[in-house]
This record gives structure tokens, sequence and C-alpha cells, in this order.
């Protein structure tokens, strides 16, 4: 896989802060020519949390994501419902043609939530967008007309929703589960078995690929992020699941075949 501007036009314009001339869909225009200039500069006000983290997403860790994906929203609801932590998701995630971008945080004890979120085609057309912020009082939605979507709030929230909750999922998933990781620095290449990286861009790329999909080997111990856990136990002879905490801690090496994801 090659990824430059040519393969990605779109990572031209995070890594320039820019998104400079923009392409549009003919149907689009007289939303830009209006209001184009207030969705480039918040655009541009995010850029550094977008480059947070650019991630490519296979679609075996797709796949496993959308399996899981339940799970990971009833997590995540508890997280935020319940004020358990901070929550936030931040950075680029590259699915197929897609991009989606997010600047998503939810602070304990606060009422100043932020959303910020973008989608656009890897070429850099713009497809959708959803800012809410209580800090600055703004709640924009903005979808673009090639997906014949009813403008109106309720088709609107059926599109964006889904689709933000998606993204979430991905990101948890990457947190909490096993999962194959490649870091590509700029301008650098990596090599695997029958495939190759090559990142001609300046800008970080995190390769995401699902363990149950792929024989994963590490001979190598690594540090395990300390994350949330949903822990069985037995409260007044009924079972429950209770949200804990798990320090970071020093995994050793291992390897292992790839397995299949259950239902469970």
């Amino acid at each position: 896989m090659r990824i430059n501007s040519k393969t990605y036009p779109i990572l031209e314009k995070l890594e320039n802060n820019s998104l400079g001339n923009m392409p549009v869909f003919e149907q689009d225009k007289p939303f830009f020519d209006a209001l184009g200039r207030g969705f480039t500069q918040t655009w541009k006000f995010c850029n550094k949390d977008f480059k947070n983290e650019i991630n490519i997403i296979s679609e075996s860790f797709n796949q496993a994501s959308i399996k899981a994906e339940k799970k990971l929203i009833e997590l995540y609801g508890d997280i935020v419902k319940n004020n358990l932590s901070d929550f936030d998701v931040n950075g680029t995630y590259i699915l197929g043609d897609f991009v989606y971008m997010i600047k998503y945080e939810v602070k304990k004890d606060s009422q100043n939530n932020e959303l910020f979120f973008y989608m656009f085609d890897k070429k850099g057309i713009p497809l959708a967008m959803y800012v809410n912020s209580n800090q600055y009082d703004i709640d924009n939605i903005w979808i673009s007309y090639c997906f014949d979507v009813s403008v109106n709030k309720i088709a609107y929230d059926n599109f964006i929703n889904p689709t933000i909750a998606k993204i979430i999922a991905l990101k948890m998933f990457k947190s909490y589960a096993q999962v194959e990781t490649k870091i590509l620095a700029g301008k650098s290449k990596i090599k695997g078995k029958g495939c190759k990286h090559l990142n001609e861009t300046n800008l970080e790329i995190c390769f995401l690929d699902s363990k149950w999909f792929t024989n994963l080997v590490k001979s190598d111990s690594f540090n395990v992020s300390g994350h949330f856990r949903l822990q069985p136990k037995k409260k007044e002879g009924i079972w429950t699941k209770e949200l804990i905490w798990i320090d970071e801690f020093l995994k050793t090496g291992y390897t292992s075949k790839a397995r299949i994801l259950t239902n469970t």
C-alpha cells in the first residue's frame, strides 16, 4: 500500500493545515458559496486534533469492530452517562474510500462537551459535517446531496449518529481489543508477510488489523495501556458487571494464531 498525496489527497490538506481549493459536488456548491468559509475555518481550528492519530482501517478490523460494536457502545454509554471519567476520540479514520475526522471530548463533571465531525472521500471532497459545542453554543449539521438524505433533522440525525457511533466503536476497539498495530512514521516503509506499506507523507500513519483475522506474532514484551473493563461480579447472589480500571502493565511476548470472533 502506497500512501501519498496522489492516493490520498486529503492527507496533503491535513498536513498543510488547509483545505485549499476544495473540490465539491455540483449540487453542494450553493452551500459552500454561502457557508464555505465557516466550514473551512472550523476544520482548520480542529486540524491539530485530526492529526492526533491517523488510522487506516483494514476491512478485517472493521468487521471485527462491527461485531463488537453493541458492547463497545454500551461501555461508552456507561462511561459518559454515569460520569465515570473523561472520554475523547480525536483523530482521522480512513476506511475504504471514506475519511472521517473527529474531535470529541466529554469532560467528567463538566457540561462543556465538544463534538466536531467531518467526513470526506479520500480525494478531499466534503461529504458531511456536524458541530455541537456547548462551550461555543454551536449546533450545525450538513450532509452532501450525493447521499440523497432528506433535508430534515430526523433524517440528518439518522445518518450522522450511526456514523459517529461507528467511529467511537473503532476507537474503543483499538484501545481495548488485542489488535495488530503497525505505526509507520513519515517518509518510511515497513514490510510484512505478503505486503509492504510505503508512507510518502510527513504524517505518522497507524495501520489497524484485527487479531481475530490475521496471525499475530510478537516476540518482545510490550506495554498494555490502562483501560476500563466490565468485570463480572456477584452482588447479593446475582451476577452483574462492574466497570473497573486496569492499570498499565507489561505483557510478555507471545505467538498466537488467528481466531474466530464469536457472537459473545
